[in-house]
């Protein structure tokens, strides 16, 4: 319906895991015009904000109780029309060792931070309830008066995900909107793409959910229509040093003396130098028996 409504693909969610530590960085972007953002360019750190660690570490600790977060940072920059939200964090009490194997416990990976965090005069993460909800609850109200002698809207629609809702269902919708949510990251690993680069000995694995939020809202005027729309999403990468595995939300990695990376190297090694030596002996053969029809 409007041409803000564009995949968010610059956004990300990604897990690096060495050992037993678990470093994390993420990446969102809001587009939107349903209303005017403040425009604010900030950085705020758990270490000098004690209810930013205390808002994570309640999220974090609801999808894995072990979970904690340290050296939280957050960086926010925002126009009146788009959100960009930055953070970076280590996640400890996830990841044991028992003897030349780490097992890394990922179910953290989907929390959600609630609370109402600020930057300036910035709320930048209930964006729903602070910013779209107002204007929603406005037009929702509007919508009842369509028709009427004196109304200056003559339609309001509402979609979200290209689905018509009605004016209760999208405030709802709206209402409930935060940057700060990952729940989407809950399906188990194996729901997930995993690759192992043997050049730089890397397991990966990525996944992308549905579009966390999709908004349109119409508004018909006398000869004027006009499109609001909002537009979230992000995708998610877990990248492992090492060869590794999973099962269901655990990571195990090889934390050993490297002896599994050796095999997968002599494995791949002799699977060339097979097929070399296959194409070798077709290649003769051929030859042969061109001389022998010739004779």
């Amino acid at each position: 319906m409007s041409a803000l409504c564009v995949p968010a693909s610059a956004s990300n969610v990604t897990v690096n895991i060495q050992g037993q530590q678990v470093h994390t960085s993420i990446s969102l972007s809001l587009i939107q015009n349903i209303t005017a953002l403040p425009s604010i360019t900030a950085t705020v750190e758990s270490a000098t904000q004690s209810n930013l660690s205390a808002a994570f570490d309640q999220g974090l600790s609801h999808a894995n109780p072990n979970a904690a977060s340290s050296g939280l940072s957050v960086g926010i920059s925002s126009t009146k029309v788009s959100l960009n939200v930055t953070c970076t964090m280590d996640v400890s009490g996830v990841s044991q060792r028992n003897g030349n194997i780490v097992s890394v416990n990922m179910t953290w990976l989907a929390f959600n931070v609630t609370s109402d965090l600020r930057a300036g005069n910035l709320s930048y993460n209930t964006i729903g309830t602070r910013y779209f909800a107002p204007v929603l609850a406005y037009y929702a109200n509007a919508s009842r008066l369509v028709g009427r002698p004196n109304a200056t809207i003559n339609g309001v629609t509402f979609f979200v995900n290209g689905t018509s809702y009605n004016p209760t269902q999208a405030q709802n919708y709206a209402d409930n909107f935060t940057m700060l949510q990952f729940g989407s990251l809950e399906p188990t690993l194996n729901q997930w793409n995993r690759t192992y680069t043997l050049t730089n000995n890397t397991t990966t694995w990525r996944y992308s959910p549905p579009q966390l939020f999709n908004f349109d809202m119409r508004i018909e005027r006398k000869n004027v229509t006009t499109d609001y729309t909002a537009n979230y999403g992000y995708s998610a990468m877990i990248s492992v040093a090492g060869l590794s595995r999973a099962q269901g939300h655990i990571i195990l990695v090889d934390a050993g003396t490297g002896e599994m990376e050796w095999v997968m190297a002599a494995i791949v090694i002799l699977a060339v130098l097979s097929a070399i030596s296959v194409q070798a002996f077709y290649g003769k053969r051929r030859k042969r028996l061109g001389k022998f029809q010739r004779r």
